[in-house]
């Protein structure tokens, strides 16, 4: 028996809260293949912000309610997933609801410090909260990095060493993460392992429902002013220090004029840190569609993805790489240090800019060394971060724990 969405009254209803495209984050892109997993083993509720869906199928496919708009009775509801990440613009709603309504948080970053700071901005109790969490120590932190920017949102540096996180870690929640370093951080904060998880994040191409083409290189690099005929080695997403996009463009410019190679670094993202090296070899695009966001990875031969300091973060960028089967670069560091050694390239960051450069030499002069790494990469990501894989250990998680 069922209704008009579908809903079958022997599986268990799940209430699933998450920014969704049009909303410009991983998180929305992550969430919008994930319930498309879950929705075979519950009757899927979807709690989004006050805007329009991107793909109007889910409006068929799910029930979907406006937080502050629809009558939402929590009750009903045998499971609660909600998705943080470290954006006060699209988790707002959702770190005030897991913390009244406690269920599952996926706990897509570590660091929360971004999320916390721009939140009580907001509220003008930034410093009370900061001072409510981390004591007098984050209040001394703060004044000391403070002296050279007014703006702690600017602070970049300050996320790792304070990553006011403590509230929703230690809260009611169940917690779901997607590497082991986090999961080790998530239990040293909590003193148990009770009640976490953690749980690869899942493939991010196969279900997007047919919607990229790969068939317009020509038109893609024109657009772009791509050379038809360079090596292309890419970066996805926000352009930021913390990703050592000015490491890439030093090492990318020296290999270019030492080996003679045609070798361009496109950047496929927002970000204004960089602008000083651009160049015919050294290009930003600014935000792309989905679409043109997986082409620009099909189309690249080589990704380089870093992070120093880490936040404790995933990338679905590397993922849709990885599952493309690109020889990726990244930082032997949290998360991307548990990738097989067969299956990324790592280099360390205490010697960040020698090893890139000799990697990434290695790469460019094998077109051998790039298959081998593709191969591997494509057959992980089918073997580990499949969509069904990972929606069923998330059932498992929730229907193995004791009645919350």
């Amino acid at each position: 028996m069922s209704d008009q969405f579908g809903i079958l009254m022997d599986k268990k209803n799940l209430l699933y809260a998450s920014p969704f495209p049009p909303q410009k984050s991983g998180i929305s892109d992550y969430s919008e293949q994930l319930v498309r997993g879950l929705k075979k083993y519950f009757n899927t509720t979807l709690l989004i912000d006050d805007y329009e869906l991107t793909h109007k199928d889910l409006y068929q496919e799910f029930e979907v309610k406006v937080y502050g708009r629809d009558d939402v009775d929590f009750s009903r509801y045998d499971y609660k997933i909600y998705n943080m990440g470290n954006n006060p613009y699209f988790h707002s709603y959702l770190y005030d609801l897991a913390l009244t309504h406690p269920g599952m948080i996926i706990l897509h970053d570590f660091v929360l410090y971004y999320f916390m700071v721009g939140y009580y901005q907001q509220r003008c109790r930034v410093y009370s909260k900061i001072y409510e969490l981390a004591g007098p120590e984050g209040i001394s932190l703060v004044k000391e990095f403070t002296r050279q920017r007014s703006n702690l949102l600017r602070c970049r540096s300050l996320g790792p060493r304070l990553p006011l996180n403590q509230e929703i870690i230690n809260s009611a929640n169940l917690i779901m993460v997607h590497s082991n370093y986090t999961y080790e951080r998530v239990a040293g904060e909590r003193k148990t392992t009770a009640g976490i998880r953690k749980i690869n994040m899942i493939a991010q191409l196969h279900s997007d429902n047919g919607k990229t083409s790969f068939n317009n290189k020509k038109k893609l690099f024109k657009k772009y002013h791509i050379p038809k005929d360079a090596l292309v080695v890419s970066s996805f997403g926000y352009i930021l220090p913390t990703k050592l996009n000015h490491l890439i463009c030093e090492v990318v410019n020296r290999i270019g004029r030492r080996s003679g190679k045609a070798v361009v670094y496109v950047m496929a993202g927002e970000g204004g840190y960089v602008d000083d090296y651009l160049s015919p070899s050294i290009i930003k695009t600014g935000y792309i569609n989905l679409a043109e966001f997986n082409q620009l990875i099909y189309y690249s031969d080589i990704m380089i993805n870093l992070r120093y300091p880490s936040m404790g973060e995933t990338s679905a960028a590397l993922l849709r790489a990885l599952e493309l089967g690109k020889p990726c670069i990244v930082s032997d560091d949290a998360w991307f240090s548990e990738l097989p050694d067969d299956v990324v390239v790592k280099i360390r960051n205490s010697n960040a800019e020698e090893e890139l450069e000799t990697k990434l030499t290695g790469l460019l002069d094998s077109s051998a060394l790039r298959e081998d790494y593709a191969r591997n990469a494509a057959a992980y990501i089918i073997r580990e971060h499949h969509r069904d894989k990972v929606a069923l250990e998330i059932k498992s998680f929730l229907e193995s724990q004791p009645d919350r």
